[in-house]
């Protein structure tokens, strides 16, 4: 057998495998990643398997970067901004402290290990992996705020770990003795700031130029080109790819949710499901596969038993600092949370009853006071110092300013006139300032419905699961240095340790603890009036799109605005039954209408289908009835997911 036919049968072989374990662990309820990182480690034993050893290179190059940005496209910006400091703390203060801890017991239990290629070791297997925790998480139900954290600590944690590593390997083959921490410092740093930026530019840049495409298939392509340009182009300039392929995907997944073509980012999302299935599922059935050539050669110099038990320590000391985080971490969350609390409470009663009158005579008072600066910079300053909000290093300004428009208001002196351009931007000012302070408030609310108990502490520091970028980071260390074989023993160890035994014991603690989850009656009041908010917003379009026709001289058809009308109104009714009714009675409205509809739609197709079969009409108006009822169903797929119809 030829090498091509070779490489056909095992993709074609890998391919089945994923397909058949992913299948059958739904069945008997294990995660798919646990399975197959089993059934690698199955076959891999089976002597007459031939081994093959796949270029560590190619995982952190071609696998990872499609993986992160399919997970990045669908984190909730909002929900990660408001969790940003659990994730920092979580994906750079652990993972940072985890590698440094870790290097050093390996350094003491191995002396002939440099403490730089120790702490190596540390950063490789110091994060979880966010593949294994948030599929496992989703599966078990989890709050939303528990899995986005893991989301955000798998997204985040790698870049830490990754620029760590390169840190300290380049000490290592430099032969520098000791660590300069700033020069660790300013390498994070850069790689984080420049990654940013190259990641932003990057998404808006696809965000911009895929909502003037007008071809899917170019679309699809361009979708899925940009997580590894993101990639490359951070590498090439020395910053983190893996961060610039994060920021990418949150911009791209968040942005264009609003300014691409529906069509395309459906099929999108049909693409990256694809892709997500294979390629994830393929590395973990890749990591248990090659665990046993590493035995070999550890085994082969007679140190397996003594590697099995530094690999030991390190998984219970890996899981101890976690552990140990989650206390202070959730006291940290809620100390903060009171500070803001009473914060918000002084600036809410300030401005209460400030109106935009007030607002713009406030605004003006401030101009008038003879200040140079930009109009919108000193129209925000001015009104948060005037009425006493500003920060505490403003607060010398904000004494100053208060004062001076104390007097102004109440000097005979008119407040001076502003024109119309002025006018509208302290119109705008005021809208953003309200904006900020509700999104403020929201932030609070939010913070109090989803408090994190020590439930969820136990939760958090038990999905500490490593995976793939450990396994193909640690075979990045350099042939020739000191135990090499080891240490890769050792990261596969606590990989798979970690990823079976963690995630084997998760689902019986979730079960346990049962942690608190949003109550599905509460999301489903929240849909009906997130509509009749857009329905009030679209009903006030349509009326001053009706005044401009009829001011054109072509007024709308009263039959055609009813028609509009009438399309809201059975959207919001939909909803309302929806919201109120009980979806634990098999017989409550919105499933006798789901399934009624879904009969209707299936004549419609079966109608469809033969007038096709017939010829009597037109592929293009198939295509478009299709495409009508392809929606239909759609819908009706996404109810029965709500709703928990088969």
């Amino acid at each position: 057998m030829g090498s091509t036919q070779l490489v056909t049968l095992v993709v074609v072989g890998v391919v089945l495998v994923i397909g058949l374990v992913s299948f059958f662990a739904g069945r008997i309820g294990v995660a798919a990643p646990l399975a197959l990182t089993l059934v690698g480690v199955g076959v891999g034993a089976i002597p007459a398997v031939p081994h093959f050893e796949v270029e560590p290179e190619l995982v952190l190059t071609v696998i990872l970067p499609p993986l992160l940005y399919a997970a990045a496209r669908q984190v909730p910006f909002v929900d990660f901004r408001r969790n940003l400091r659990v994730i920092g703390f979580l994906a750079i203060v652990l993972v940072v402290v985890s590698a440094v801890l870790v290097g050093i017991a390996v350094h003491l239990l191995w002396a002939t290990v440099p403490i730089a290629l120790a702490i190596a070791l540390g950063a490789v297997v110091a994060p979880p992996d966010a593949v294994a925790a948030t599929s496992l998480g989703k599966r078990l139900g989890l709050p939303p705020r528990i899995v986005t954290i893991l989301e955000g600590e798998g997204l985040v944690n790698d870049a830490t770990a990754l620029v760590l590593l390169a840190t300290v390997l380049g000490i290592v083959t430099t032969s520098t003795q000791g660590l300069n921490g700033w020069m660790i410092g300013l390498t994070f740093l850069w790689a984080v700031v420049g990654a940013v930026i190259i990641g932003g530019i990057l998404g808006a840049a696809s965000v911009a130029l895929r909502r003037r495409l007008t071809d899917p298939v170019l679309d699809a392509a361009l979708s899925l080109a940009v997580p590894f340009v993101a990639y490359l182009v951070g590498e090439a300039v020395h910053a983190s790819g893996v961060v610039a392929v994060v920021v990418a995907g949150i911009l791209v997944g968040n942005q264009g949710a609003y300014r691409i073509r529906a069509t395309f980012r459906l099929a999108e999302a049909g693409t990256w499901r694809i892709v997500t299935l294979l390629v994830e599922n393929a590395v973990f059935l890749l990591m248990g596969f090659q665990l046993w050539p590493i035995v070999g050669e550890v085994a082969a110099g007679g140190e397996l038993l003594g590697t099995l038990g530094v690999a030991g320590l390190v998984i219970v000391l890996l899981v101890g600092i976690r552990f140990a985080s989650m206390p202070p971490l959730l006291w940290s969350i809620r100390h903060r949370y009171r500070k803001q609390a009473a914060r918000a409470d002084q600036s809410n009663g300030r401005f209460d009853n400030v109106t935009e009158e007030d607002f713009q005579k406030r605004a003006a008072s401030f101009q008038q006071l003879g200040i140079k600066q930009s109009p919108i910079r000193s129209i925000t300053r001015g009104i948060r110092a005037g009425l006493g909000v500003a920060t505490k290093r403003d607060k010398a300004a904000r004494d100053r300013i208060g004062a001076q428009l104390a007097e102004l208001e109440k000097s005979p002196l008119p407040v001076a006139e502003v024109d119309e351009t002025t006018r509208a931007r302290f119109s705008q000012a005021f809208q953003n300032f309200r904006k900020r302070l509700d999104q403020q408030n929201n932030d609070l609310s939010a913070e109090r419905d989803q408090a994190l108990s020590w439930r969820d502490g136990v939760i958090l520091g038990l999905s500490g699961m490593r995976g793939v970028v450990t396994v193909a980071a640690v075979q990045t260390i350099p042939e020739g240095q000191p135990m090499r074989e080891s240490l890769v023993l050792v990261a596969f160890a606590v990989a798979i340790v970690t990823l079976v035994a963690q995630g084997l014991l998760l689902p019986p603690v979730v079960r346990r603890l049962r942690p608190a989850a949003d109550t599905p009656g509460d999301e489903r009041v929240e849909v009906y009036e997130l509509r009749k908010l857009m329905k009030e917003a679209g009903d006030a379009a349509v009326l001053a799109a009706v005044s401009s026709s009829e001011a054109s001289g072509t007024p709308v058809q009263p039959h055609v605005l009813e028609e509009v009308r009438a399309q809201g109104e059975t959207w919001l009714g939909r909803l309302q039954i929806w919201a109120t009714a009980d979806l634990t009675d098999p017989a409550n409205e919105v499933a006798q209408f789901q399934r009624l509809r879904r009969v209707q739609v299936v004549a419609e197709r079966d109608a469809l289908r033969d007038a096709y079969e017939r010829g009597a009409y037109s592929s293009e108006a198939i295509d478009v009835l299709r495409g009508a009822l392809d929606s239909e169903e759609i819908s009706l797929d996404a109810g029965d997911s709500r709703t928990g119809n088969a």
